[in-house]
């Protein structure tokens, strides 16, 4: 991906599908969440997960804090 465009229409084109997510954290530490992307606004994304929801930004994703993977 290279533009927040970009980003974007692969998360909306991907909507209601099942995606793992994972974050990277500091110190080489990471989190994994996998659920099905549930909303998606201007600025941000919804993960909706067994544990609740989870909401990432298409920045993050575009800069590499986050990872996504389709499933």
């Amino acid at each position: 991906m290279r533009t927040i465009y970009e980003a974007k229409d692969l998360i909306r084109s991907n909507y209601g599908k099942r995606a793992i997510i994972k974050v990277m954290g500091i110190r080489n530490k990471s989190e994994i969440y996998e659920g099905i992307i549930s909303e998606c606004y201007p600025n941000v994304f919804v993960l909706n997960t067994k544990n609740g929801k989870k909401s990432f930004s298409y920045t993050d994703a575009l800069v590499g804090n986050i990872v996504v993977n389709i499933k």
